[in-house]
């Protein structure tokens, strides 16, 4: 994979900002209106937009650094992975077949038997899917085994939160009589993190860093759900001071708007 940090020219410790700012040099100096019909500097502009992606946004971030998605090999996010929020899911026959008969003969289905035929639906069936706090902000693809022998594959959805239900239809308990299964519902059941804690779209951390480095300022290194990332510590910074990343925070599914992740100063103890 292409290093991000060095088609922006950019060191591993560069800010946000510090991003932001080489990008827009870059993206002058190699946009198509003012290079046109020049190929080569068409494919360094788009290089340099791709960087950029992956450094700002820290959905794309976290799945570049994991290996999921690189957009020299995949094109757009969302293009070769389709979209994030949609649930897929594929099925394995197997038992369930042989589940449907054996309740079909409880029921009296099956002809020459005498028996009521008997159409009901199958029941709803519950799961639980743990995911960690990261896999929850960015999203993930995670597969199920049901007790039905029956195999999900489901895209979870970035930002989802602690108890929510994802609900897939048809993968529930097999109906009776040939009326269709039931649903599954999955709940999410979300691991904390270490350090980073949600609040609605935001992230929120404290930071504790020596009363040295508040007076005189300096740059640490710390988590975001993309990926560690560089941040500049102020001259003169007070205990209890807010710093922010901004766009860094968890993605509205219904909006599309990123909440932002702030970073309380702390003196270390």
């Amino acid at each position: 994979m292409r290093d991000p940090y060095d088609v922006l020219g950019v060191s591993r410790d560069a800010t946000l900002d510090e991003i932001k700012r080489a990008f827009r040099g870059r993206a002058k100096e190699f946009h198509p209106d003012t290079n046109s019909g020049d190929k080569d500097t068409a494919e360094h502009f788009k290089d340099v937009s791709a960087a950029y992606e992956i450094l700002t946004d820290p959905e794309k971030r976290a799945h570049y650094m994991r290996g999921d998605w690189d957009p020299w090999r995949d094109g757009d996010w969302g293009g070769a992975h389709g979209r994030s929020d949609d649930i897929v899911f594929d099925k394995e026959f197997g038992p369930g077949d042989r589940e449907a008969d054996l309740f079909g003969d409880i029921a009296g289905n099956r002809r020459g038997r005498g028996g009521t035929s008997m159409i009901i639906q199958g029941d709803d069936m519950a799961e639980d899917l743990p995911v960690t706090f990261i896999e929850a902000a960015v999203g993930v693809r995670k597969q199920m085994e049901l007790i039905t022998g029956a195999t999900v594959e489901l895209n979870v959805p970035p930002g989802i939160a602690d108890g929510e239900v994802l609900r897939v239809p048809g993968y529930g308990f097999p109906g009776l009589g040939g009326a269709p299964p039931g649903h599954l519902n999955i709940t999410v059941a979300v691991t904390p993190h270490e350090v980073l804690n949600r609040d609605n779209f935001d992230i929120r951390m404290d930071l504790e860093v020596a009363d040295t480095r508040l007076r005189d300022g300096s740059r640490v290194r710390v988590p975001t759900i993309g990926g560690e990332m560089a941040l500049e510590i102020p001259a003169g910074a007070e205990p209890g001071q807010l710093l922010r990343l901004r766009g860094m925070g968890i993605r509205d599914r219904v909006s599309g708007g990123r909440g932002d992740q702030y970073v309380r100063l702390a003196i270390t103890k």
